[in-house]
């Protein structure tokens, strides 16, 4: 069934990625105002030639550009995305710029009534670009952009999960998007 809308961004922190360990935060952040997200991995491709024709060819993922388009990405969202100090309503942007490693996830209906349900498992959100316009004869509303990057994980090499909740045996949204699922991608497990 086709894809007709997108909702419910939301992120968690990821805290470790080791070969023997793997952790996120317990809390699980939504966002509000869900309204665009392109995902492009970048694919590097090899061919083989021979005897004047393609013999082989293999492709490799490398990063997994992601852009979402959210109504309003607030100071505390900024401080957790970006890695920076919100303190007495004040977001101190340092020179030291280093973002934590985060999880991101989305919700996009079906036409068939179902939801699919997508985590992007560890990626490093980028410097914000700001614009501004004036106001004039109409009203236009400004949105915000974040550009993030994704990366496989190094404790299993898992990049992301997805499921439609029209699946049997998929999970449901509540048990998809609970911080446990993003260390296994097995609902028995997150319990």
């Amino acid at each position: 069934m086709a894809i007709k809308g997108l909702r419910g961004f939301r992120y968690c922190k990821m805290t470790e990625d080791t070969e023997s360990t793997l952790t996120y935060d317990s809390i699980v952040k939504k966002m509000t105002g869900a309204i665009d997200i392109k995902i492009k991995p970048k694919v590097n491709t090899g061919e083989l030639y021979g005897d004047d024709q393609l013999l082989e060819t293999d492709s490799a993922i490398g990063a997994i550009e992601v852009e979402i388009d959210v109504a309003e990405l607030t100071l505390q969202e900024r401080a957790d995305l970006l890695g920076y100090t919100l303190k007495n309503g004040v977001l101190k942007e340092g020179k030291n710029f280093n973002p934590p490693y985060i999880a991101f996830g989305f919700e996009a209906p079906k036409s068939n009534g179902a939801t699919r349900m997508k985590w992007l498992l560890k990626g490093k959100a980028e410097p914000l670009e700001e614009e501004g316009k004036t106001k004039k004869d109409k009203i236009e509303f400004q949105t915000q952009k974040i550009k993030l990057k994704f990366m496989p994980r190094i404790f299993d090499g898992e990049p992301s999960f997805t499921s439609d909740t029209d699946l049997e045996g998929a999970p449901t949204a509540e048990e998809f998007f609970a911080p446990e699922f993003l260390k296994t991608g097995d609902k028995t497990q997150s319990k």
